[in-house]
């Protein structure tokens, strides 16, 4: 813990929009107290962000964290807070019968600030006969569902589903139980289907205004393809966006594919969000951490990265429930901050597939500022 830190010459880069500018920040007892130029340390830590970027913390809307309490996920310190990431949605890891068990371990033990999704699934991702999710029909408890989406609504962003065959016995059913539970809890929910028979069209119909389909560009199932084979957006995709659907990237294990995602960027479509699906077993490829993510972003469609970093921390605080997340850094407010080097050369990175592409930037954070702490960020280096 730190009484007093500066961070000094760095440029804050905005989320909301693309207006950067160069200032100090000041941080006394966790409290930002004052943005200016020159400021001077007058007894403070100094942070020198000299040739460095200053955005509000960076947040991961598709992570898996929660169950590291229960000996799964990742560590919410090493993988994400020293990694650029002050807040962070779970997505689904753990259902109604092990929520409060991981919420116990978890919650009050660690500095990162996050949400969760429920899964459906009575005890989460593989906790069902052979690994699944969902092997029968006894796995949905509604009632188990209900009561614990009504204890913690307000820490909950929604439901959660794979519905997978490999994680799934019947899509159908469990789209259907799920939607049910979202009317009648009036949730959201978020669904992740990138190999599943269901269907792109069929599954879209089951999504409202604020539901979230993960794993948008994984382009591993032709059925679950946004584009047909002419190049084009789907017309039920495009219809799923102007009701309010909205598209997540959640890069994951074998869920983002280069090729998919730059022809859907070529007819026009890119993802609402940009999250990063980090889990145990990607954190050492393909994912590796949100940065690199954004990285991938940026080479392949040549977004600023203003704007990137507005698909990544403001699109989804405006767009998924999610509360406690600051957007821009502001005196007199709990210091929220991501110090991060934007850099030229070459940067060779794989996509699910395994195919390797080559950018000239990459985005990487430097340090974390979350109230009092400053956490150093790990070099990709100290990742391999």
């Amino acid at each position: 813990m730190l009484d007093k830190y500066l961070i000094k010459n760095g440029t804050v880069m905005s989320v909301l929009d693309e207006i950067c500018r160069k200032t100090d920040i000041l941080v006394e007892n966790g409290i930002v107290t004052k943005i200016a130029e020159n400021i001077e340390p007058e007894g403070a830590e100094v942070f020198d962000a000299e040739g460095m970027y200053v955005s509000t913390g960076w947040l991961d809307s598709h992570c898996h964290f929660a169950d590291y309490a229960l000996g799964k996920g990742i560590d919410p310190v090493d993988a994400l807070l020293k990694q650029g990431v002050t807040y962070a949605l779970d997505l689904g890891s753990v259902g109604p019968d092990n929520y409060e068990e991981a919420r116990r371990l978890l919650r009050y033990t660690t500095d990162l600030r996050y949400m969760s999704y429920l899964n459906i699934a009575h005890l989460g991702i593989g906790g069902a006969a052979n690994h699944m999710d969902f092997a029968c029909p006894q796995d949905i408890i509604p009632e188990r569902v209900i009561e614990i989406a009504e204890r913690y609504r307000r820490e909950l962003c929604g439901l959660k589903a794979r519905i997978d065959d490999k994680f799934c016995f019947d899509p159908v059913y469990v789209m259907e139980q799920m939607r049910a539970l979202a009317d009648r809890l009036d949730m959201k929910i978020a669904v992740h289907a990138p190999r599943s028979r269901i269907g792109i069209e069929k599954l879209l119909t089951y999504l409202k205004e604020g539901d979230v389909l993960c794993h948008t560009l994984a382009g591993n199932s032709d059925v679950m393809k946004v584009i047909d084979e002419k190049g084009n957006i789907l017309p039920c995709v495009l219809e799923a966006r102007d009701r309010g659907v909205i598209f997540d990237l959640s890069h994951g294990t074998n869920a983002y594919c280069y090729e998919t995602a730059e022809a859907a960027w070529k007819a026009g479509f890119f993802t609402d969000t940009v999250s990063s699906d980090l889990h145990g077993g990607n954190l050492h490829g393909p994912v590796f951490n949100l940065g690199v993510v954004m990285t991938k972003v940026r080479g392949l469609t040549g977004m600023s990265w203003n704007r990137i970093l507005n698909k990544t921390v403001a699109e989804p605080v405006r767009l998924q429930n999610i509360t406690g997340k600051a957007l821009e850094i502001r005196e007199g407010e709990k210091a929220d901050m991501t110090v991060f080097r934007i850099e030229n050369g070459a940067f060779t990175y794989p996509d699910s597939k395994k195919e390797l592409r080559t950018f000239n930037e990459k985005i990487e954070a430097v340090y974390t500022c979350l109230n009092d702490k400053v956490y150093v960020c790990r070099s990709m280096e100290e990742l391999q």
